[in-house]
């Protein structure tokens, strides 16, 4: 790359003189490369880098310019050692014009030894300059894939010369300076890519569940309907005073629709504002049976037999209430799934240790589910029953429970046929949970 020839000179001596300006340019460039290397904001690399600069060479004064944006200005990001009235000139130079704007627009590095004789020196800066004593000055191009992004400038206040060696070196930090500003660059536009998904992410899922109110609050409003019909319907007969039988046949219809429609509401509140867990030692297979015990009836009645296979495990630190309502939910989509098939089936329940855990398995012998519905199973706004069957929030809220759990939970399809959902849950807490007290 050529030089312009004003009074840089080269330095003259033997091996002796050069070893020691070898390692201190070598200096400069570790420090430089360190600075720079060390953070990806681009005010960072600015400030680190000038301050490596100065203070490895020792020169009293650095400047760092960038073009702005339209490429008509160079911009002052960055300097050290400028008096007020220096920095208010150069706070925004024109492109092509004076020293630095000449080096910005010819892409070619530019030193003197005496800037007040420098005819193109810009008319503002020549008083300023002689007050403040400056008289050797170098800037170089900052350069990086191929285009100038800025300049770097170096000025002393001492009558030695800049020779070429110096000159060299600041372009190499230059070129130094210009691989991390673009890197930073990448990194700014990247995370503001990021940010701009992420508030467009947010945007699409505030209106998909906006969109999704209707279709769930008509389902809701069908399925609350329903109960509360054949209340009103059986309490009308039962004030026509029937025989005790039908009061008997009445009552049992009123209290099964009054549990449904609670079901439907205790769903729904889960779903919207979930309960925090109240964790404690909990045994897996004491909860597995419990809720057999409470879901057997519902299961005899669909003609649903049960086998279990429970493996020992240990004792898991869990909400007792929330494991029982996923394994409810679980054993209540099973049960549905096989009914609506076949009428009847085979519920598998299997419980195994896992290093640092346990895992449940809920099988059924069912259709099976769709490979298309698969990675929307757990998604509060898709379901493939009716409205007269339920709106597929149970999934969704034992998914939000398990996860709460710090645990894992997916379905697959088995190859002889049916679902599988499995669960996997952690023995103690999450690394950001603490016990009580602790």
């Amino acid at each position: 790359m050529p030089l312009t020839a004003e009074g840089v000179t080269t330095t003259a001596g033997g091996a002796g003189r050069r070893l020691p300006t070898l390692i201190r340019h070598l200096r400069v460039l570790r420090a430089a490369g360190e600075a720079v290397s060390s953070t990806l904001d681009l005010e960072q690399v600015i400030e680190r880098s000038l301050e490596a600069l100065t203070r490895v060479t020792g020169h009293e004064i650095s400047i760092l310019h960038l073009i702005s944006s339209d490429g008509a200005r160079l911009l002052l990001r960055g300097d050290r050692g400028l008096s007020e009235r220096l920095r208010a000139i150069n706070g925004v130079l024109p492109m092509g014009a004076g020293l630095i704007g000449g080096v910005a627009a010819s892409g070619l590095p530019r030193g003197v030894q005496d800037i007040a004789r420098v005819k193109d020196l810009l008319p503002a800066a020549r008083d300023v300059v002689a007050a403040d004593g400056i008289r050797a000055f170098v800037c170089v191009p900052i350069r990086a894939r191929q285009r100038v992004l800025g300049t770097l400038s170096l000025g002393r206040q001492a009558p030695s010369r800049f020779t070429s060696a110096e000159l060299h070196l600041l372009e190499c930090v230059a070129d130094q300076i210009g691989l991390a500003l673009d890197n930073a660059r990448l990194h700014s536009e990247s995370r503001r890519h990021v940010e701009e998904l992420e508030r467009g992410r947010t945007a699409t899922v505030r209106a998909e569940r906006l969109s999704a109110v209707d279709g769930l609050a008509a389902g809701v409003a069908h399925e609350i309907n329903n109960p509360l019909t054949i209340i009103l319907g059986q309490v009308h007969v039962l004030l026509q005073g029937e025989t005790p039988a039908d009061l008997s046949h009445g009552l049992l219809m009123i209290d099964t629709a009054a549990k449904r429609a609670a079901k439907i509401v205790k769903d729904l509140r889960q779903f919207a504002e979930p309960n925090p867990a109240h964790r404690a030692p909990c045994s897996v297979p004491t909860e597995i049976r419990s809720v057999l015990a409470q879901e057997g009836p519902h299961l005899e009645s669909a003609h649903i037999a049960t086998q279990l296979d429970l493996e020992e495990v240990r004792i898991i630190w869990g909400d007792a209430s929330q494991l029982r309502q996923v394994l409810t939910h679980l054993v209540d989509n099973a049960r549905h799934a096989m009914a609506a098939a076949h009428g009847g089936g085979t519920l598998r329940l299997r419980l195994m240790p896992l290093p640092g855990g346990v895992r449940i398995e809920v099988a059924d012998d069912g259709p099976g589910i769709a490979r298309e519905h698969l990675p929307r199973i757990f998604n509060p706004f898709f379901t493939t029953k009716g409205p007269d069957e339920g709106r597929g929030l149970g999934l969704s809220v034992a998914y939000g429970i398990i996860k709460e759990h710090g645990g894992r939970l997916w379905a697959e399809n088995v190859a002889e046929g049916g679902a599988l959902f499995v669960v996997e849950l952690p023995v103690s807490l999450r690394r950001t949970e603490r016990s009580p007290g602790g």
